[in-house]
């Protein structure tokens, strides 16, 4: 299953938390265009997103004229 991290800023301690959610959300949008599953596991400042496939969609299949 692949896998993407995403870290908060090491500068912001403040709020370092709100950041990560804020990237984390981004990227599992940006991931769920391209998969049905998305799973984010949020750890000591980073998050790991995991999807499902490769991340790449086929291209749809065109009908055969006959």
């Amino acid at each position: 299953m692949p896998v993407v991290t995403v870290r908060a800023s090491s500068k912001q301690s403040s709020g370092r938390f709100d950041t990560l959610v804020r990237k984390a959300t981004e990227k599992a949008s940006d991931l769920l265009e391209q998969s049905d599953r998305v799973l984010v596991v949020y750890e000591k400042g980073c998050a790991s997103i995991y999807y499902e496939g490769d991340g790449v969609r086929p291209l749809p299949v065109a009908p055969r004229a006959s």
